[in-house]
């Protein structure tokens, strides 16, 4: 969730909460106050009437009453205790049609020393609609403080936050390959001005590293290359010298296998470094469908040395754009290795499905060593010609790319799966 938004959360949470809480509670608060006052009239009302009851109570007025004052009734009562009771009642009202709210005041009187009961009555419904309308105008008041607060504090903190989103933007484009210095514009947030700082001058070390690894991957790479070619070179003329024993000639023929191991190695590591480094910039549309075509081609002689089936089975073509050299390193070392650990008469079985291609092979019946699998000069045999680098470079691949590579033991046949699913340079046909 964006920083922005959940500052916003935050504050439209509170706002609920309070608005929950403080309409009812205001609602029930003015209808107390309210009903206070009424009961206070009602009061002051009884005081008025037990005068002017005084002087005509030996007349019999109670019909008069009950037909000119409908919220006002008194009748003879058996008890003298004297208590006041409030209670609030609804009456129907035929003329209106519906229930009428009424505050009633009930209360036991002596009147030239004869009890009575008295009960003065006044309507709610003039204070209800009052309620209701403090009511709605509180609540309309309260939701367009909430809504402002929330308008003026977007805006705010938009353009609070315009610089970091300006940075972010620049670091999404950043490259470390690029030879252009990373610059932001200038900000009057001082926080702001100071990640802004602490970022361009991280940029340029890391620039400056990245040249300087750069240039030692080139300089290692023609270093290292040359007095492995000569000391190739010196080897086979010293093959061609005579006589030469047969001792000789198999310690020349160690010499001559280590020297391949060491060159085949060298440029491994170099590889690796380069991948990591991410010089590989150069990228194109490449048909998966087309390349491994290419690669069952180009092992067709180890393939049949062990006599090993070969089977491509396409539902469709995958389209990548990648570099062609790595995509191309990737499926070899792939195939290297469904041939290498492969038994005499064995079969390989690539699957070209819409999201990945499954390289399925024959050999040991038992799975590999899934924790060590894809780990640099891990190896699952003891093969001299393996450097234990070419599953790591296929997973340095892969990574780079946003391919997943993963490996399964199914049913006895070894599985190496390639999805391009999570990569944003995937398309099928």
């Amino acid at each position: 969730m964006k920083l922005l938004n959940k500052s916003i959360r935050s504050y439209l949470i509170y706002a609920a909460i309070v608005l929950t809480i403080s309409i009812p509670v205001f609602y029930f608060v003015i209808q107390a106050i309210v009903k206070e006052d009424v009961d206070e009239s009602l009061i002051a009302h009884k005081e008025l009437i037990l005068e002017k009851l005084e002087e005509v109570i030996d007349n019999n007025p109670f019909p008069f009453l009950s037909a000119f004052e409908p919220n006002l009734s008194i009748e003879p009562s058996n008890s003298r205790v004297h208590y006041d009771k409030f209670y609030s009642i609804s009456i129907y009202d035929s003329i209106s049609n519906e229930n009428i709210p009424y505050r009633v005041f009930e209360t036991n009187v002596l009147i030239k020393n004869k009890p009575y009961l008295l009960k003065l009555k006044s309507s709610l419904i003039d204070s209800r609609a009052v309620i209701q309308s403090v009511f709605w105008v509180m609540t309309v008041l309260l939701l367009v403080i909430v809504a402002g607060l929330i308008i003026i504090n977007k805006t705010l903190a938009k353009k609070i936050w315009s610089p970091f989103y300006n940075t972010l933007n620049k670091l999404h484009s950043f490259k470390l390959e690029d030879k252009e210095p990373l610059t932001f514009g200038k900000t009057s947030i001082d926080e702001f001005t100071e990640l802004n700082s602490t970022i361009t001058s991280l940029a340029k070390r890391n620039q400056q590293a990245y040249q300087s690894q750069k240039e030692f991957t080139e300089n290692a790479s023609h270093e290292m290359q040359t007095p492995l070619a000569i000391f190739q070179h010196k080897l086979e003329l010293l093959m061609q010298t005579n006589p030469i024993s047969a001792e000789q000639a198999e310690l020349m023929n160690e010499l001559a296998n280590a020297n391949q191991r060491m060159n085949k190695l060298n440029k491994n590591l170099l590889l690796i470094t380069k991948i990591e480094n991410n010089q590989f910039v150069e990228k194109e549309k490449l048909s998966i469908k087309e390349l491994l075509f290419k690669q069952i081609e180009q092992f067709k002689f180890r393939t049949d040395e062990k006599n090993i089936t070969v089977q491509l089975h396409a539902e469709n073509d995958i389209i990548i754009e990648a570099n062609k050299s790595l995509l191309e390193i990737l499926f070899t070392n792939l195939l290297t290795n469904a041939i290498r650990h492969n038994n005499v008469n064995g079969k390989i079985d690539i699957l070209l499905q819409e999201k990945q291609v499954s390289i399925v092979n024959t050999g040991k019946p038992e799975s590999l060593d899934t924790s060590k699998l894809f780990q640099r000069f891990q190896k699952q045999t003891g093969d001299n010609s393996s450097t234990g680098l070419g599953l790591e470079i296929s997973k340095k691949i892969a990574e780079l790319y946003q391919f997943k590579i993963e490996y399964q033991f199914v049913n006895g046949l070894h599985q190496f799966i390639v999805n391009f699913s999570t990569s944003k340079m995937f398309n099928t046909f």
